[in-house]
């Protein structure tokens, strides 16, 4: 592994690196935090970025997340961000709402939840997809099956975009109607033409609800209501 780090630093320091090597770089760093957090007894995360949200989107949604006693949190899309978010709800006392369409691959990140000793602060909703108010060929959650609530923080990771160019409209038309004031909703891959044809959409449906750009790499956009 040193001379893996002695080949990238000398890449980084002459100028020569690729973004493979600062992959590599970041998945070896990422490895031994977790390495590390396994042997303290710390809940162990499987690998981000990808199709899992970034460490730069998720220190945002953790940043808002600090300021607030006893939230509730709800996630489009089940993954990595539901052990982060459920420890750090863990933390002040909150809860967090898990929405995924995927039966098997819920029960995955289930076990792994209850691994970590965090059972107690999510409640998994299975939404089925279904087809799209917007469009035939678009598909999303079935929201009629979410409990009707408000929540302080959305998070929308899902569905994926294979479902179509608008698949996430709906679960951040449910955020818009549920949020409570003062809350945050937070759009990830929001670089993506998908996502920003959401995010026209919603400005149309949604005047009052404010779109800010977070420097995060596959982009963020955090959504909050226009203070009078």
């Amino acid at each position: 592994m040193k001379s893996i780090f002695r080949k990238i630093r000398e890449r980084l320091f002459n100028g020569l690196a690729r973004q493979s090597d600062l992959d590599t770089l970041y998945t070896l760093i990422s490895g031994l935090l977790q390495i590390q957090n396994g042997m303290e007894g710390k809940p162990v995360l499987r690998p981000l970025r990808g199709w899992a949200i970034s460490p730069d989107a998720m220190a945002w949604v953790l940043a808002d997340l600090q300021e607030r006693a006893m939230p509730t949190v709800i996630e489009f899309g089940s993954g990595q961000s539901t052990v982060i978010l459920a420890s750090a709800l863990k933390l002040r006392n909150g809860k967090l709402l898990s929405v995924e369409h995927d039966p098997e691959y819920s029960s995955i990140i289930q076990r792994q939840v209850a691994a970590c000793g965090l059972s107690e602060h999510v409640e998994f909703l299975h939404s089925p997809l279904c087809n799209s108010r917007d469009a035939a060929s678009i598909r999303s959650y079935d929201t009629s099956v979410l409990p009707d609530i408000p929540v302080d923080i959305a998070l929308i990771d899902g569905p994926p975009y294979t479902n179509g160019t608008l698949t996430r409209l709906t679960p951040i038309r449910w955020a818009a109607h549920h949020i409570n004031r003062g809350g945050a909703i937070f759009l990830d891959d929001s670089a993506r033409g998908g996502e920003q044809a959401c995010l026209k959409q919603l400005a149309i449906e949604y005047p009052n609800l404010r779109q800010i750009s977070r420097n995060a790499e596959k982009g963020l956009i955090e959504i909050r209501e226009v203070q009078a």
